[in-house]
């Protein structure tokens, strides 16, 4: 059961102390943790959870399923009542997100919350592709990061969470969520900054050197010029925003790395940030990979301080590399994730499983590398790990935990062989939350606070957004998106994005038919039940839609 403090006395003393319980253990690190972990369990044992709740203002970064409908979906279903600003303003597929009236209307509601998450980057820039694409004049951009500064000034400020992303670099891509430049000179600029990266690194071999000049010579300076200056305004920007921490203008910031890799101009970025952020006291911040996930995981932590509750949370990963796995588009290893992910939620890690409130569990390629889940090798058959790591699912849900299952096998998409294995031995609904979608990053966050929010969850709620899951991570990504692109778009000469409405229509269609395709043999008719729209008129993400 969670474990939480009753009364209001001890729920103060609780909440003054939840910094402390939040903060990463220092110096002798596991004796320190072991003690943390003892006193917290004394502290929190044998009292009845408290059910405080009440609303919450969430500025997402922008109108995608996961940052808001899902998002806001999972709070609902905790008991939380969740104000978003009007749809209007913000950054949709077609339309720009609409800062300083997103500012104005966070002003205007502020007072009507016990507390306020919000992105950063959807009030400073509009979103998180104007974060990419913009031009503001960078006395624009401090203005509006002195607005978010003053919210607390006001008369009954509620606390205030923010979260922000370090700019992506991303081996290719195209307009309109990158400059229009980038689907031409993408791959030369992901390049040119892997090996700047590289310099201050490792250093370059001569033939890296004469590659890095050739580049400088070759992409246009006008590109360099216009990437690289936006890259820095943002990173200024995103400077200012630590005052928030330094004046308690905010109880807590967290910042992502959106797309990543070890080497990029990102990560180089990420470092110069990373010893910035490690001035102050991580009890108020963290930095780790990933965007998407941010705004759920910072409503979990609000939630859980709110109801001065810190959960305990123990991780296992699959077998081979396991922890140790850096994936695709990340730059750190999951076990580090993992962690940074617990803390950021307002919650503690556990060594001990037999205590701890909550089960995490990674599934991770055995090699260490995660290719896409359309990749050929993700064919649905259970080998020995998958059925290994099925058994650990299995085993601790029958001692009684609540078993949170990340899905971080493959990137883009769920493991067709665990999804298979965990609905043939019945556990597919008895986990507490399940995820298996885009980063390893974006899946451990989401389905981590998922899965501490499942608790509360009335009615039919686990279900349905356990269905959503595995009808969008694993029927979808992982399976009919590809058969789509196969039988219908690409035949068809339709583009990945930017659908017509007829397009739309004809892409949705093919989507509800090999998803069902998909879906009926392992989940049963489920599917029929709903429809399946694109949002933002492209293959990348599909919503789920219940029909009434």
């Amino acid at each position: 059961m969670k474990k939480a403090v009753t009364g209001f006395l001890l729920g103060c003393l609780l909440l003054s102390g939840s910094a402390a319980l939040a903060a990463e253990p220092a110096g002798a690190a596991g004796k320190a943790e072991n003690v943390k972990e003892s006193a917290a369990k004394e502290t929190l044992q044998d009292h009845a959870a408290v059910k405080s709740r009440g609303t919450m203002v969430y500025v997402p970064m922008d109108t995608r399923p996961v940052c808001k409908d899902y998002t806001v979906a999972t709070m609902k279903a905790a008991g939380w009542d969740i104000m978003v600003p009007p749809e209007e303003l913000l950054s949709s597929a077609d339309r720009d997100g609409q800062p300083d009236k997103l500012l104005e209307w966070l002003e205007q509601n502020t007072t009507k919350a016990i507390a306020v998450v919000a992105s950063a980057d959807a009030l400073i820039y509009g979103g998180l592709v104007d974060s990419r694409t913009h031009h503001i004049e960078p006395s624009v951009l401090q203005s509006r990061v002195e607005r978010l500064l003053s919210l607390k000034k006001k008369v009954h400020s509620p606390d205030i969470y923010v979260f922000v992303t370090i700019m992506r670099s991303p081996k290719a891509s195209a307009a309109p969520v990158e400059p229009v430049y980038y689907q031409e000179w993408g791959g030369k600029l992901f390049r040119h900054g892997a090996l700047r990266d590289k310099v201050e690194l490792q250093g370059l071999s001569r033939k890296e050197n004469k590659e890095l000049q050739e580049l400088n010579r070759t992409i246009p300076r006008n590109v360099i010029a216009d990437y690289y200056d936006r890259r820095r305004t943002n990173i200024r920007t995103s400077e200012l925003l630590l005052h928030g921490i330094e004046s308690d203008s905010f109880n807590y910031l967290l910042v992502g790395r959106d797309d990543t890799s070890p080497l990029s101009q990102a990560h180089k970025e990420a470092r110069y940030m990373s010893s910035l952020v490690s001035n102050f006291s991580n009890s108020k911040i963290r930095f780790f990979s990933g965007a998407d996930q941010l705004g759920l995981v910072l409503l979990t932590q609000a939630a859980n301080r709110l109801t001065f509750t810190t959960p305990l949370v123990y991780t296992e990963f699959g077998n081979g590399k396991g922890g140790e796995t850096v994936p695709t588009y990340e730059d750190d290893t999951v076990a580090e994730s993992a962690r940074q992910h617990i803390f950021a939620a307002g919650a503690f890690p556990s060594k001990n499983a037999a205590t701890a409130d909550y089960v995490l569990l990674v599934n991770t390629p055995y090699n260490g590398k995660t290719l896409e889940a359309s990749d050929a090798k993700n064919n649905g058959v259970a080998d020995k790990n998958t059925k290994a790591f099925a058994d650990k699912v299995q085993s601790f849900i029958e001692r009684g935990k609540k078993v949170i299952v990340s899905d971080s096998a493959y990137g883009n998409g769920a493991d067709n062989a665990l999804v298979k294995e965990l609905f043939r031995r019945g556990l597919a609904y008895q986990v507490a939350a399940y995820g298996g979608w885009n980063t390893s990053g974006n899946t451990l966050g989401f389905a981590l606070a998922q899965g501490m929010e499942s608790p509360f969850y009335e009615g039919n709620a686990a279900k349905d957004l356990l269905t959503v899951r595995y009808l969008d991570d694993w029927a979808y990504q992982a399976n009919a998106r590809m058969d789509v692109y196969q039988h219908v778009i690409w035949p068809k000469q339709m583009p990945n994005s930017g659908f017509t409405p007829e397009q739309k229509r004809i892409a949705e269609a093919a989507i509800k038919e090999s998803i069902i395709k998909v879906a009926e043999p392992v989940m049963g008719s489920v599917a029929k039940e709903y429809d399946f729209k694109l949002p933002w008129s492209r293959m990348f993400e599909v919503q789920p839609v219940k029909k009434d």
